[in-house]
């Protein structure tokens, strides 16, 4: 099975970004220097120097350790907020968390998510009046990357992509990001790797006149350098139209971007890529079997969200639509499955909101109850209320976690009888 991790509170900036194009003013972080590397390691060298695609690999970066001023780790005992959750297994899994509902930290259990040790790469701090957020992808007990993004949005002068492949005993930093152009703002969203060497990273980098514009970054070596196979400059796609709300490849070449055009313009944006994401084309779904005629309506207001494959012919996809042709709107929800890669699709309804799937019977829709299905989607049994989204994550189809959010609240919940019932955690440091 394949999961994202998403970010939920960019995509609410995004929603409220369309309807202009403010550019904030820049500023300039701080870069890694020589003064704040350790001896052994050398500085990477700038963006704009990375190596073209058919160039030989650079040797790997030597291991670090934290240079002056890294973020500092958590003491033993400090409680803190999960942020993003993905678990290996009943014991082990990995997590980005912090204080003040910021995720700059990264921390691993192996307890089930009671305690945690602080694993957070030696990433330079922010400096004063900034903060920094994490995005990773968590392929295994031992396997990581992880790259930090400005809480603000500013474009740094330097990004890199840090990997782990010891359970975060050392790490690695790839050379920088080709950030050339990119002024606006810089948020990380998608991190994603399908094997050891093929990983991509979606950063959102302007709206605005009902564009959500992007660059997407490629590696082909485990995460060492990283390519841009699509910028707002170069795309003859289509993509940097309209909001994205996810990203998710199912193998070195084959891909999904999903996306709403918030009423703008009918139909559903989804696009799929062959070719590893250096093009993409736009893919059509079929009305709802239900509701004939819904994606020709310029009053619903269709987006895609949530794409689950289990390889690259089957997988799910939602479709949530706002109807306006009632007063007031109303929300529609659509399920839709493909067992042949996209070119044929089936739908059904669900209960809404999110969606998550672990296999391709069981899965889980939430809004202010919780809803399963053990038949793909066919049907839904609701089998707990609650009061507050929720990001899910399932190993199998009775153990979960949750990070649930009501306002400014955030907590991390587990359950142990397919979500019937939930307990909360109280992450903290162990020894």
């Amino acid at each position: 099975m394949i999961n994202k991790i998403t970010l939920a509170s960019l995509m609410i900036f995004i929603s409220l970004s369309l309807v202009g194009c403010n550019t904030p003013a820049t500023v300039e972080p701080a870069t890694l220097t020589p003064s704040n590397l350790p001896p052994t390691q050398t500085v990477p060298p700038s963006a704009t120097s990375i190596p073209p695609t058919g160039t030989p690999t650079p040797e790997p970066p030597t291991p670090t350790a934290a240079p002056v001023n890294a973020i500092p780790h958590f003491p033993t005992g400090q409680e803190f907020t999960v942020t993003s959750i993905h678990m290996i297994d009943a014991s082990v899994g990995w997590a980005t968390g912090g204080l003040m509902n910021i995720g700059d930290h990264v921390l691993r259990t192996a307890d089930g998510g009671a305690t945690w040790s602080d694993l957070t790469p030696p990433e330079k701090a922010a400096p004063d009046g900034e903060r920094k957020t994490a995005t990773g992808y968590f392929q295994d007990a031992q396997t990581a990357w992880v790259v930090y993004s400005n809480i603000s949005g500013i474009t740094p002068t330097q990004s890199v992509v840090w990997h782990t492949q010891d359970g975060a005993k050392s790490w690695l930093f790839s050379q920088p990001l080709d950030v050339t152009g990119l002024s606006e703002f810089y948020n990380p969203s998608n991190l994603q790797f399908v094997n050891e060497q093929s990983g991509w990273l979606m950063v959102h980098v302007g709206v605005g006149m009902n564009h959500d514009y992007i660059v997407l970054y490629r590696s082909s070596d485990g995460g060492l350098t990283w390519e841009r196979v699509a910028d707002p400059y170069e795309d003859t796609s289509g993509i940097m139209a309209c909001g994205k709300t996810g990203m998710l490849f199912t193998d070195a070449n084959h891909g999904w971007l999903t996306g709403d055009c918030h009423g703008v313009a009918a139909g559903v944006l989804l696009f799929k890529t062959s070719d590893g994401g250096s093009t993409w084309e736009r893919v059509s779904l079929p009305d709802p079997t239900s509701v004939p005629g819904l994606f020709g309506d310029m009053l619903a207001a269709c987006g895609s969200y949530d794409p689950f494959f289990f390889s690259n012919d089957l997988g799910h996809l939602g479709v949530n639509c706002m109807n306006y042709t009632q007063d007031p709107p109303t929300y529609q929800y659509y399920l839709f499955t493909t067992q042949d890669g996209g070119s044929t699709w089936t739908s059904s309804t669900y209960p809404g909101e999110a969606l998550y799937f672990v296999s391709e019977a069981a899965g889980w829709a939430v809004s202010k109850k919780i809803q399963r299905t053990s038949d793909g989607g066919l049907t839904w049994t609701a089998i707990s209320d609650v009061s507050w989204s929720v990001q899910l994550d399932f190993i199998d189809e009775q153990t979960g976690w949750g990070v649930a959010r009501a306002g400014d609240q955030v907590a991390l919940v587990k359950t142990t009888n397919g979500g019937a019932r939930w307990s909360e955690l109280i992450p903290t440091v162990g020894q």
